[in-house]
């Protein structure tokens, strides 16, 4: 019954056409449909092909935001296909997926159909905003003046929806958002498909309709939108009757004219070839892409030995949906969030310059923009020699637990935090195995009470498992349990990571505990221990720089951490952040600070898959 109604819709709209059509010329209606020049005939086909070429990219679009692996050549030929037999024979999200089902190789049934709905539902979408604005240029009394901007408020919602919750959770299903430039892609692509559409009709009117092109388009898209809107095979009906009731000045047969025209050209000649092209591919046996074929893969963290040179904090990806990216650059540790495809820290190999265009690539292959973040001084370089946009965020403060010494006015602060947990009864010491998770998930709520939820992305919430593969020391008060640090480490370096204490602990707690990690790193032979970064000192070079950068230092904690921090006289060591231009940079930093700022969002996971290549 569903897909029997726009049958009906269209059977309906057919009678009404016939009834305002009863006057109609018909013999004159062909007489100019056969006066059509053979240079309006080339003109309309080629931009029939244009439009086509833009609309079958919503295919590739949908495949990227589903991470479903196949080459962007097939992808857009086999959404071409599915679109010309689509809107020629209605039904198009079945026609669709059955047509993507049959001509890429070892896709799904399933797939096929989550394809043809993605691609149905963004055009629609993206369609009914080029309408609204189309109604804004173009007032009409048949659309309500209210509706144009009720759609853009809709649209507007969308956008603001697709960020805040990139991953939407409902009776244990994740639906993921299309990405901002996954959806500004969409939009462009229904921009330019309907603009070659209506070129292509305004190149077959006949020259008694005394039209232009500016004031045809919106009649064109509304029209167009009725039509795709009913459902109707081919949109016959609706099509036709916006035409005639939003042009009334204009001849009836001349333009019935055009619109038999711009059929033939529009829906005949593509279903023609796309079933040619269809019935060719079902003769054909499928072929895979050849091994090797996909350049860049993501691997888990713990499949590759990465210890030689990789930061100890790259163990944060274990928890935030990480892997290490594999490319013709090099490798580096990566991360996804709502609209970035974020690469953490220093290149395990290779450099910055080198894995600037991979990353792109790899981000492009994801419908995101791409930043590197927390990366030193020296790789900062390297991407801005690159042509990325730089900004210093953060500093790390680093430090050699061979030379730590607590005598000197440096430390005076220290002294004093380690003599009041020490007159407390503080007992710091390394944790056995087991871990007491019990104790420290006790510990790790009543601060998170305090302090509010953990944040997340570079930094490590309390996890079992996750902590399991860290080194943790603990701090008892009279048997129990009163804090915890835990560090990444590896061979050559130790990271901090979380900092837990309950709210009644003694004053210098924590300060015992770090101190006490410190001097076990320095009996280990670790050349060097990292207490983790502080946002940057609030700066820039205009008042509106200056103010968001001392809003982030105030709500990232920056004075607290720097007061902690500076105690152990560290080296502090800028960090920054890069993007391919200042509108990724500024988009990639409110994506991160939304990521980090809402653990309650999922983060897309990474699978250990390889990534085709963009066309």
């Amino acid at each position: 019954m569903r897909h029997g109604i726009p049958v009906a819709v269209g059977l309906g709209f057919t009678i009404l056409l016939a009834r305002q059509l009863d006057s109609l010329d018909f013999a004159a209606t062909w007489v100019l449909v056969g006066g059509v020049s053979a240079w309006q005939w080339l003109a309309a086909l080629i931009f029939t092909g244009l439009s086509f070429l833009a609309v079958a990219r919503y295919d590739v679009i949908a495949l990227r935001h589903f991470q479903i692996q196949r080459p962007s050549r097939q992808a857009t030929r086999a959404g071409a296909v599915a679109i010309a037999l689509g809107q020629a024979l209605g039904a198009g999200v079945v026609v669709g997926a059955f047509v993507r089902w049959r001509m890429v190789p070892a896709l799904t049934v399933g797939d096929a159909a989550r394809l043809a709905g993605f691609v149905a539902i963004t055009f629609l979408a993206s369609l009914a905003v080029m309408i609204a604005f189309a109604a804004l240029l173009l007032p009409s009394s048949h659309i309500p003046a209210v509706l144009p901007l009720l759609i853009l408020l809709a649209a507007c919602g969308l956008v603001l929806l697709g960020f805040f919750f990139p991953v939407l959770g409902r009776g244990g299903r994740r639906i993921s958002m299309p990405t901002l430039p996954a959806m500004a892609a969409v939009l462009l692509l229904c921009g330019l498909d309907t603009l070659f559409a209506g070129l292509a009709f305004y190149v077959l009117m006949p020259d008694m309709l005394s039209i232009g092109f500016i004031t045809l388009w919106p009649v064109f898209l509304i029209a167009l939108g009725a039509a795709v809107f009913s459902g109707a095979p081919g949109g016959v009906g609706p099509f036709e009757l916006t035409m005639l009731a939003l042009l009334p000045s204009q001849p009836d047969t001349a333009l019935m004219a055009a619109i038999l025209a711009f059929r033939a050209v529009y829906y005949a000649v593509p279903a023609v070839l796309g079933g040619l092209v269809f019935l060719s591919a079902l003769r054909k046996a499928p072929t895979s892409p050849p091994p090797g074929a996909f350049a860049r893969r993501f691997h888990a963290f713990d499949a590759l030995d990465i210890t030689g040179g990789a930061r100890a904090e790259l163990g944060v990806i274990r928890q935030n949906g990480g892997a290490i990216l594999s490319c013709e650059g090099g490798r580096c540790g990566i991360v996804r969030t709502g609209q970035t495809l974020t690469a953490l820290f220093d290149p395990l190999e290779g450099h910055s310059g080198a894995l600037a265009v991979p990353l792109r690539r790899a981000a492009r292959a994801q419908n995101r923009i791409v930043c590197k973040y927390k990366i030193s001084s020296r790789q900062a370089v390297h991407a801005r020699r690159a042509g990325w946009t730089v900004i210093h965020i953060s500093d790390e403060a680093i430090l050699c637990p061979a030379d730590h010494a607590i005598a000197g006015p440096a430390f005076r602060q220290l002294r004093r935090k380690l003599r009041h947990a020490s007159a407390a009864g503080i007992c710091v010491s390394d944790a056995a195995a087991p871990l007491p998770l019990t104790e420290m998930a006790h510990v790790s709520r009543a601060w998170e009470h305090r302090h509010g939820a953990a944040r997340g992305l570079t930094m490590g919430r309390f996890d079992g498992p996750y902590v399991a593969g860290q080194r943790v020391f603990l701090a008892h008060l009279e048997g129990q349990l009163a804090g915890f640090v835990t560090f990444h480490a590896s061979p050559h370096e130790w990271c901090l990571d979380l900092m837990r204490v309950l709210p009644d602990a003694p004053d210098g707690t924590m300060y015992a505990l770090v101190d006490h990690a410190i001097r076990v790193a320095a009996s280990r032979d670790i050349a060097r221990l990292s207490l983790a970064a502080a946002p940057a000192h609030p700066g820039g070079a205009t008042a509106l720089e200056r103010n968001l950068r001392a809003r982030f230092f105030r709500h990232g904690g920056g004075a607290g951490l720097r007061q902690f921090k500076s105690c152990f006289a560290p080296d502090w060591q800028p960090l920054f952040m890069a993007a391919p231009g200042r509108a990724q940079l500024t988009l990639a930093a409110l994506d991160l600070i939304r990521a980090v700022r809402a653990p309650a969002t999922p983060v897309m996971t990474l699978a250990p898959v390889s990534v085709a290549p963009p066309s």
